[in-house]
C-alpha cells in the first residue's frame, strides 16, 4: 500500500458509509431549521465540514486505538496499526483537518462556533469511551449528534424542541446501527476487556436494538405532528421503519455478516428519513 493510500484508508474516505451516517440526519436537520430551501453557503459548510470531522475523528480512533488494534483481525492492517503510516504523520493530517474545519466553522454565528468546539471535545473523547462506559453506542449517538444541533444554531441561532426531538432521535439511532455493527467485533471486544451494548445486553441486545428505532421513530413522528407535515412524510418514515426492522429480522440470529449487512442498510434508513423532510420543504 502506497503513502497515499493508507492516508486515504486512514480518514475512512474510501468506506464513506460513515460520512452518510453523519450527513443525512445533518441534512434533514437544515431543512427543518431553514422550513423550505436552505442556502447553497450552509449546505457547503456542513456538507464538507461532516466530511472533514468524520475523516478526523477516524485519525484519532487509530490513534487512541493503535494498541488495541493490532490484537483485532479486523484492523490489525489499519496505517497506523501496521506502521505504514507514522504517528507523527497521522496527528499532522488530524490537525490539518481540525484546521480546515475551523475556517469552515468561523463564518458561523458564535453560538454556533461554541457548538463546534463542543463538537469536537466530544470527537475526540469518544475513541476512550469504549473503555470506560458500559454502553458506548450512546456516546457515539451524542457526537454524532451534533451537526443537528449546529445546523439549527447556525439558521435560528438558537435549539427549539424540533431541535432536540431530532437530537434524542439520532441518539437511537446510532445505538441501533452502532450495535449491529458491534456485534462483529464481539470475540475481539471480550478479549481486551472493551465495552459494547452487544456485550452489555448479550443475548438481548437485537431486542435493544428493536426498541431503539422504535423510539427513533416514535420522536420522528412528534416532530411531523408537531410541524404539521403530510402524510407523504409518515410514508418515507415508514419505509424507512421497515427496512430498520428487516435488518433486525434477519439478523436475528447474531450473525456477524448479517448483523454488517445490517448496519449498511441504515445508509438508506438515513436517506429515506431525509427525503422524508425534504418532502416537506421544496
Amino acid at each position: 500500500m502506497s503513502k497515499f493510500h493508507a492516508l486515504i484508508s486512514l480518514t475512512r474516505i474510501d468506506k464513506p458509509i460513515g460520512i452518510f451516517l453523519l450527513l443525512w440526519p445533518t441534512l434533514s436537520a437544515i431543512y427543518l431549521a431553514s422550513e423550505g430551501l436552505p442556502s447553497n453557503h450552509i449546505l457547503f459548510i456542513f456538507i464538507f465540514g461532516t466530511v472533514l470531522m468524520r475523516s478526523a475523528g477516524c485519525i484519532a480512533n487509530d490513534l487512541a486505538d493503535r494498541k488495541i488494534d493490532v490484537f483485532v483481525e479486523r484492523t490489525k492492517n489499519r496505517p497506523i496499526a501496521s506502521g505504514i503510516v507514522k504517528l507523527q504523520e497521522a496527528r499532522i493530517l488530524l490537525l490539518l483537518l481540525l484546521v480546515f474545519s475551523f475556517l469552515l466553522v468561523i463564518q458561523l454565528n458564535f453560538l454556533t462556533i461554541c457548538m463546534s468546539s463542543l463538537a469536537l471535545l466530544f470527537a475526540l473523547t469518544y475513541p476512550f469511551a469504549k473503555r470506560i462506559f458500559i454502553i458506548p453506542q450512546l456516546y457515539l449517538g451524542v457526537t454524532f449528534g451534533f451537526g443537528i444541533l449546529m445546523a439549527f444554531t447556525a439558521i435560528q441561532n438558537k435549539i427549539p424542541l424540533e431541535a432536540l426531538i431530532l437530537f434524542i432521535a439520532n441518539i437511537f439511532w446510532a445505538f441501533s446501527y452502532d450495535s449491529h455493527y458491534a456485534i462483529t467485533d464481539m470475540e475481539d471486544d471480550k478479549k481486551l476487556n472493551i465495552y459494547s451494548a452487544p456485550l452489555t445486553f448479550s443475548n438481548k441486545i437485537i431486542m435493544m436494538i428493536v426498541l431503539s428505532y422504535l423510539f427513533m421513530f416514535i420522536n420522528l413522528i412528534i416532530i411531523g405532528i408537531l410541524k404539521g407535515y403530510s402524510f407523504i412524510f409518515f410514508i418515507f418514515l415508514s419505509v424507512a421503519a421497515l427496512i430498520s426492522l428487516y435488518g433486525c429480522f434477519d439478523s436475528r440470529d447474531m450473525n456477524p455478516y448479517k448483523n454488517f449487512k445490517a448496519f449498511l442498510r441504515n445508509n438508506y434508513v438515513g436517506i429515506i428519513v431525509f427525503l422524508g423532510f425534504i418532502s416537506q420543504h421544496v
